[in-house]
């Protein structure tokens, strides 16, 4: 019986040490990363460089589109977003030029930080059909990468708490895909992206509104 209470007390013991050895790590809560691409209804950006106006124009369940203007306020194109608790995906990007196919991606790519850590990367495989003639399907690779946190500072304000996110397109089997290459995406938090570089050209915001409030 002794020999039994001195194993169950050292086994106590050792418990106690171990759990105050171990660092307690917290996952980041679900919906975190949905705060750096808000996604509200009529929400308004203004971007130098290719990307012009964004403007949240519209949701069908948790599908949410994008429309993009650009300098003399025709549409350029539309962009569709599968939002989740992790965030948000690419799904779908439909050109205003007439004959130009729409671009799908199956399943849709992640298009937000996934973590706050520097260093963290994820890969991530997806279809990439065309509506054309031939519904033509690429498989592609994306690489992603956290590249920086903190702030960043535009014309349209000092924002604290930004994710710099690397993305890095790869056509797999020799097929060249839309996007080939590398893109780079800052997000802040509860604002959205305010600066890029792509590979049409670079950006940043110069003003937006997002959830009714006005950046300057």
């Amino acid at each position: 019986m002794n020999r039994i209470r001195a194993i169950t007390l050292f086994l106590i013991v050792l418990s106690l040490l171990l759990s105050s050895c171990i660092k307690r790590v917290d996952r980041p809560a679900r919906g975190e990363f949905q705060r750096y691409f808000p996604l509200n209804q009529w929400d308004q950006y203004q971007y130098s460089g290719p990307l012009g106006k964004a403007v949240v124009s519209g949701n069908v369940n948790e599908l949410y589109t994008i429309t993009y203007y650009d300098s003399t306020g025709r549409i350029q194109y539309w962009k569709d977003f599968l939002k989740s608790d992790r965030g948000a995906g690419w799904k779908n990007m439909v050109f205003a030029v007439k004959d130009a196919p729409a671009l799908h991606f199956e399943p849709a790519l992640p298009f937000v930080p996934w973590s706050h850590t520097v260093g963290d990367t994820l890969l991530f495989s997806a279809a990439e059909i065309m509506g054309d003639s031939l519904n033509t399907h690429r498989r592609i690779q994306v690489e992603y990468e956290i590249l920086s946190a903190g702030p960043v500072i535009t014309p349209a304000g000092a924002f604290n708490d930004c994710i710099q996110m690397r993305m890095s397109y790869k056509s797999l089997y020799g097929k060249r895909g839309n996007y080939n290459g590398d893109s780079y995406w800052w997000f802040a938090r509860d604002i959205g992206l305010v600066k890029y570089i792509i590979f049409e050209g670079t950006g940043q915001l110069l003003s937006a509104k997002v959830d009714g409030k006005t950046y300057p």
